[in-house]
C-alpha cells in the first residue's frame, strides 16, 4: 500500500499538494470500504450458522463501519439483522418491530439467542 500512496505523489511540488492527494486517496478508499461493508451486510444470511456466529459476523461489519466514520443507526442495524433471518423468525421479527419503545441491540441479540433455542 505504501508504494501505491507514494506513486500518487509523483508531480507534487508542495506539502499541501501531497496532503491533498493523500486525503483524496484515503477518501476513495474509505468510500469503497463503506460500499463493500454495506454489501456484505445486505447479503449476510444466518442459514446454518448459529445465531451467535451470525450476530458476531453482522456486528463486525457494524463496528467496521463505525470505525471508518460511517456508523449504522439502531433501526438500520435491526433491519440488516432481521433481513438475514429465515421465515422461521417472521413472528419474532413482527413482535420486536411493533413494540412502541424500541429494544436495544443487546436486548434483541439476547432475545434472538433465546428464540434460537426454541426453534
Amino acid at each position: 500500500m505504501t508504494e501505491s500512496v507514494l506513486t500518487r505523489m509523483v508531480g507534487c511540488e508542495t506539502t499541501a499538494q501531497i496532503w491533498d492527494r493523500i486525503n483524496v486517496f484515503f477518501a476513495y478508499q474509505s468510500k469503497a470500504k463503506i460500499k463493500q461493508l454495506k454489501t456484505t451486510l445486505k447479503t449476510t444470511r444466518k442459514e446454518s450458522s448459529s445465531m451467535n456466529e451470525y450476530l458476531l459476523k453482522v456486528k463486525s461489519s457494524f463496528d467496521a463501519l463505525a470505525a471508518i466514520g460511517s456508523p449504522i443507526s439502531l433501526s438500520d442495524q435491526l433491519d440488516y439483522v432481521f433481513d438475514g433471518l429465515s421465515e422461521d423468525y417472521d413472528s419474532f421479527i413482527t413482535s420486536i418491530s411493533t413494540r412502541l419503545e424500541p429494544y436495544t441491540m443487546a436486548e434483541v441479540e439476547a432475545l434472538l439467542m433465546a428464540q434460537e433455542t426454541r426453534t
